[in-house]
């Protein structure tokens, strides 16, 4: 054969091997840059869901203030103003599942005790008032105070958390 043949045959197998190695590259940096995308969007889906749950977490927290206030004025509005907290209770939990369904374990359990917590400040405005079942108890002024405390410490520490994982610091979780 001749030296053309091998020349040509030589340029043939380069550029073979040119091609797949180029194509071999762009299936990976397609690849790469799709799980870039997933990413970036994972995170916006849990910023979201974190911010969502915050702000509904923060409108209960003014809103068993105000109840809590009322209640211990004696305030004749004090019973609508707890069962307000009970709707905002319940807009808690419906923004903590979604935080639970996005999030870590760690996230998820934060979000759940905020709700929990919410939830029992409710409770306890209800009996302390005699709006809910039972009587108007000291004891349940304590729960309410501690439950109030309780939330308000949670918030801030779930706010830390979500803060450090949407920067991209896994080291708390």
């Amino acid at each position: 054969m001749s030296e053309q043949f091998y020349t040509l045959a030589g340029a043939v197998v380069g550029g073979l091997i040119g091609v797949a190695g180029t194509m071999g590259a762009a299936h990976l940096t397609g690849r790469s840059q799709r799980r870039s995308q997933h990413e970036q969007w994972r995170r916006q889906v849990r910023r979201d869901a974190y911010s969502a749950f915050i702000t509904r977490a923060a409108q209960a927290i003014r809103q068993g203030h105000s109840a809590h206030e009322a209640a211990q004025k004696d305030d004749h509005g004090a019973s609508d103003l707890i069962k307000e907290l009970g709707v905002a209770a319940a807009q808690v939990e419906q923004a903590a599942t979604l935080v639970s369904l996005e999030g870590p374990e760690d996230v998820s359990d934060g979000a759940a005790n905020i709700q929990i917590g919410i939830g029992r400040w409710h409770r306890a405005l209800c009996t302390a008032t005699g709006v809910g079942p039972g009587e108007r108890q000291d004891a349940a002024w304590g729960r309410a105070l501690d439950a109030s405390t309780e939330v308000e410490d949670g918030l801030e520490e779930f706010t830390v958390i979500c803060r450090r994982l949407l920067d991209g610091r896994a080291d708390i979780v």
